[in-house]
């Protein structure tokens, strides 16, 4: 007869690992890589780098010449007008002032009929 102590056997027999897995060893595990990440972020910082300075760039005095807006094209209509202005609600105003237009500029025309307005300009390019 063989007589075998608790001690003995293997750990798959002895229900688990025991005390190494439930506690001890992730006590031990969890500090321990977080030492070594921390080692391993302060090593990645290279020590060449410190000593290298950036030379300064020249400051250069740079002339601009006066540009012209020679746009080949116009913009139109009673939404340009409208942002052009202080105030826009005069386009809509019969009694507004002769400064803020007469309002023929934004109307189409019929041909056959030059009396007639045909439509509105609401935003119209002119080239």
């Amino acid at each position: 007869m063989v007589r075998v102590v608790s001690g003995d056997l293997p750990l798959s027999l002895q229900g688990g690992y025991g005390t190494f897995m439930n506690g001890k060893c992730l006590r031990l595990i969890f500090p321990m890589s977080a030492f070594l990440i921390a080692v391993h972020a302060m090593a990645q910082q290279s020590v060449s780098d410190a000593s290298f300075v950036a030379p300064k760039p020249r400051k250069t005095k740079v002339e601009s010449a006066p540009s012209e807006n020679t746009s080949s094209y116009d913009i139109t209509g009673i939404v340009a007008q409208a942002f052009n202005m202080k105030r826009p609600l005069q386009l809509v105003n019969p009694l507004a002032p002769k400064k803020y237009g007469d309002g023929h500029d934004s109307v189409t025309w019929d041909p056959d009929n030059p009396e007639k307005p045909k439509g509105i300009i609401l935003f119209g390019l002119q080239w």
